[in-house]
């Protein structure tokens, strides 16, 4: 039996960057995942960054992160969206491209002596003894399975388990033990969806009928600019039209979501075509984003398009797309369900109520998309090696991270539906802007052992200009925010007991009483949070904890 003392299974975004953090902590860490290929897999829309996104990714360099750096060097075409407005909803958003980003994520890794990589499915799980394989043993295990629980792919009438297909058209296994192990140890699981578009061969496509989006020139980076990254690429815009959404209609009794073949809860706000025709009548048509899947790859990522419909019928509606009508199709949209674990288990370490030492990252706790699986896993990676080598916890909340919203949203109020993270979910995102994330947690990251002093000096320098400028812009609310912080804080610090009883407190509805027992929220602040909850309701449990 090999022991380490971190063991991360699944080599997605999530793994990566838990891999990576526990081993910046000092931790003996192994990487468990099927295939080289799935090192920083960009299995669906090869782009970083976007609202509320950029924010992670920069709290996440703050810290030392994978993703800000392999997307640094992996870009290929470049915009800071809602450039016009303040500089807490802009937002910098790269398309990448897939090899540079898959190259740049190994050469990473390879940087951590401490840090092994083991290419092999997960055949034993023993969530108690932390052990893997039968092979290997750690002090804690940190579970990134993203779709291969139970993973089973949908196109019209097909049904394929897998967890993802791959560029060469063959199908990755999907996990088919995990789900049960789980299960039996008390975890309640969900039945999540998700789903991608087809690829098209760039050179079917007539792009002299679209309108072409160039990146900035010059543009921001998301950690300090990689000097042999000078790529620069086009991406463009079409739309569908009147024609298309008929089609879609006309077959809308024979997409897996409207027949009931998939189950699954899909992202309301990354829907599929289909669910957009269906639901917004009144449009006549729907952005399509044409973005190149890398420099010279000859194929191109349709945005915005992603379907469960058979391949028969994409053939016509997608030829129904001024600058599609002769597209030639590489690779077939599909949808994917997937089992997640319900995230109100999990401490805001993420690690597991049930189970010491058990962590989960990604979509295995309910979210959608590569910033906010990424995002998780450094946060159990580094809490992970904590627990392992008994040392100060990475803890976040949602006065001092983006990270820290994403995480509290998702451990008390759990989801039903794939999570996705926006500005607007934050109350104090003035203060939880994209340039200040080195001001806000270098200190903390420096602490921890996640990034060096010299580190957390230079992004401070080259970012305090900006810093300065915009908390001038923004004095009075960034004031008002910080009375309210100060308020949330205080809040925060009065804690309640993990065996708290609410059963029989008055003013508190069965309804109420339920949701409050399984969300258990670690203090008042949390508590206030839970849908339903009134400030009687906050004052009743307020002196039942005094009174104890």
């Amino acid at each position: 039996m090999q022991h380490y003392d971190v063991i991360i299974i699944g080599g997605g975004h999530a793994g990566v960057e838990s891999a990576a953090a526990a081993a910046r902590r000092g931790a003996r860490t192994l990487l468990l995942t099927q295939s080289p290929s799935d090192l920083g897999a960009l299995s669906c829309n090869p782009s970083i960054g976007g609202p509320g996104k950029s924010q992670m990714v920069a709290e996440m360099d703050a810290f030392g992160g994978v993703m800000p750096r392999a997307a640094d060097r992996a870009g290929i075409h470049w915009r800071t969206l809602n450039a016009s407005h303040g500089a807490a909803t802009r937002a910098l958003r790269a398309q990448i491209d897939r090899d540079l980003y898959h190259t740049a994520i190994v050469d990473i890794l390879n940087e951590y002596d401490n840090l092994d990589i083991v290419f092999d499915a997960v055949t034993a799980l023993d969530t108690q003894h932390k052990t893997v394989n039968n092979t290997y043993s750690a002090a804690a295990i940190v579970l990134t399975t993203g779709t291969f629980l139970g993973g089973v792919v949908t196109r019209g009438a097909e049904k394929i388990p897998s967890g993802r297909l791959l560029d060469d058209g063959t199908y990755q296994a999907p996990d088919q033990h995990i789900s049960g192990i789980l299960r039996a140890a008390g975890f309640r699981l969900l039945r999540l969806k998700t789903g991608t578009p087809a690829r098209i061969w760039r050179d079917s496509i007539n792009f002299d009928v679209c309108e072409v989006q160039p990146g900035d020139a010059p543009h921001d980076w998301f950690s300090g600019g990689w000097a042999a990254n000078t790529h620069d690429a086009h991406c463009f815009i079409t739309h569908t039209t009147e024609q298309t959404h008929q089609i879609i209609r006309d077959n809308i009794k024979s997409a897996p979501m409207y027949n009931g073949d998939i189950t699954g809860t899909g992202p309301r706000y990354c829907p599929s075509l289909e669910d957009k025709v269906m639901r917004f009548p009144d449009h006549t048509s729907h952005h399509v984003f044409l973005e190149p899947e890398g420099l010279n790859s000859p194929l191109i990522y349709p945005n915005g398009i992603s379907t469960s419909f058979g391949a028969d019928i994409q053939d016509v509606w997608i030829r129904s797309i001024p600058g599609l009508e002769n597209a030639r199709i590489a690779r077939y949209g599909y949808a994917i369900e997937y089992d997640a674990i319900d995230a109100r288990a999990l401490h805001s370490t993420l690690q597991a109520r049930i189970a010491p030492g058990l962590f989960f990252a990604g979509q295995i706790n309910g979210t959608s998309g590569y910033e906010e699986a990424a995002a998780q896993g450094l946060v159990a990676g580094a809490n992970a090696a904590a627990y392992a080598m008994k040392s100060a916890e990475l803890k976040l909340d949602r006065t001092n991270s983006m990270i820290g919203v994403m995480i509290d949203d998702i451990t008390t109020l759990g989801v039903d539906e794939p999570y996705r993270m926006f500005t607007s979910r934050a109350e104090y995102r003035l203060h939880l802007r994209a340039d200040n994330a080195i001001a806000r947690l270098g200190d903390m990251a420096v602490e921890l052992g996640l990034i060096t002093d010299r580190a957390r000096r230079e992004k401070y320098e080259h970012r305090r200009d900006e810093i300065a400028e915009n908390d001038k812009f923004y004095a009075g609310y960034i004031a008002r925010n910080a009375r309210e912080i100060d308020a949330y804080r205080r809040d925060a610090a009065l804690k309640i007991p993990s065996d708290f009883v609410y059963a029989g407190l008055p003013g508190l509805t069965n309804e109420l009483i339920e949701k409050l027992t399984a969300a258990r929220p670690e203090n008042i602040a949390a508590l206030s949070r839970i849908p339903g909850m009134t400030p009687a309701g906050i004052m009743v449990v307020l002196r039942k904890i005094r009174n104890n």
